[in-house]
């Protein structure tokens, strides 16, 4: 049997599409990720959105919030616990989002590890699918 995958293709990044669930709103939104082997977390979302979905009203404790460090310093995070569905996989994830500046929609490594993915060179990124 050939192996089935699904395809997204590449706009200057390696792009993952997915939906993140709101159980507050008790819905899923279509979000567009960059995938970013760096960021060792589940998913990181823009502070908008994550508010928007209302991730905020099911935050973690703050003891619980990492900081995240970077090239320009130490920024801390707010984090929620919901869903993620890419391809045909649903996770369970940790969000993350900024809790001062924007952020932006990433897929990190926690959630790649989980996936066989296919990087075709300024093209495509592919998920294998479960059969």
């Amino acid at each position: 049997m050939e192996a089935q995958w699904k395809c997204f293709r590449y706009k200057d990044f390696y792009l993952v599409k997915g939906d993140i669930y709101s159980p507050i709103l008790d819905k899923w939104s279509e979000v567009d990720f960059i995938l970013d082997t760096g960021f060792k977390g589940d998913v990181f979302l823009e502070r908008r959105l994550y508010d928007d979905l209302k991730l905020n009203l099911i935050e973690l404790p703050t003891r619980l919030a990492p900081i995240a460090r970077t090239m320009s310093g130490a920024i801390p995070l707010r984090v929620a616990a919901t869903k993620l569905k890419v391809a045909n996989y649903t996770f369970h994830v940790k969000i993350y989002t900024p809790q001062y500046g924007h952020g932006k929609n990433l897929i990190g490594r926690g959630v790649a590890n989980r996936l066989i993915l296919l990087l075709e060179k300024d093209r495509k990124t592919c998920i294998k699918l479960e059969v």
